[in-house]
């Protein structure tokens, strides 16, 4: 016998009505009549009435599946009702006006038509100023090139070639001499 089982059993000996799923079922009928709406943040926020109106409090549901008050404040709604909330109640609803588009005045706007010619000319003339700018700049490189190169090879220097001087037979000079000739040999 399962510990169900064993449950429902010790309920009807004891005549205990089970509320538990009552309550569930009316839990479901409350949720599925809540209304819902996008603020203009994307953020999506709740009410227990039918419909968003004066005086029905408002909510936002965590990740929990918490309903917390939302916080008072002027929101906008997606599709641009403003809902004035205080203490988690509407207080006020507005409908936005929406500001009549804004129209360039004629005198600056002008329509521009061109030939295909006209636009391959322009094009044209544009490349080749690319390209006379581009061969400049490429000659200014060169030039510091050949600059920088005469410079470097001036300031290069060079070591002076050492003399090979002949050598020496140490074994008949005294003392003095060798030491004198030693010198002499690794001197500059």
């Amino acid at each position: 016998m399962s510990i169900k089982e064993r449950i429902s059993d010790l309920f009807e000996k004891y005549s205990v009505q089970l509320e538990v799923e009552e309550k569930e079922e009316e839990k479901k009928e409350k949720e599925t009549s809540f209304a819902t709406a996008t603020l203009d943040s994307g953020q999506e926020i709740q009410t227990d009435a039918e419909a968003f109106a004066v005086g029905v409090s408002v909510f936002v549901v965590n990740d929990e599946g918490e309903q917390i008050p939302l916080p008072d404040g002027s929101y906008t709604l997606a599709d641009g009702v403003v809902l004035v909330v205080v203490d988690g109640v509407v207080s006020e609803m507005q409908e936005v006006e929406e500001a009549p588009a804004e129209t360039a005045p004629e005198a600056v706007v002008e329509e521009v038509a061109m030939s295909r010619e006209e636009i391959v000319s322009l094009i044209a003339k544009a490349v080749a100023q690319v390209k006379k700018e581009f061969s400049s700049q490429i000659k200014e490189r060169d030039a510091k090139i050949t600059e920088l190169s005469k410079t470097a090879s001036a300031k290069i220097s060079r070591a002076p070639k050492m003399e090979v001087k002949a050598p020496v037979d140490m074994t008949k000079l005294s003392m003095k001499e060798r030491i004198a000739a030693i010198q002499n040999q690794f001197s500059l």
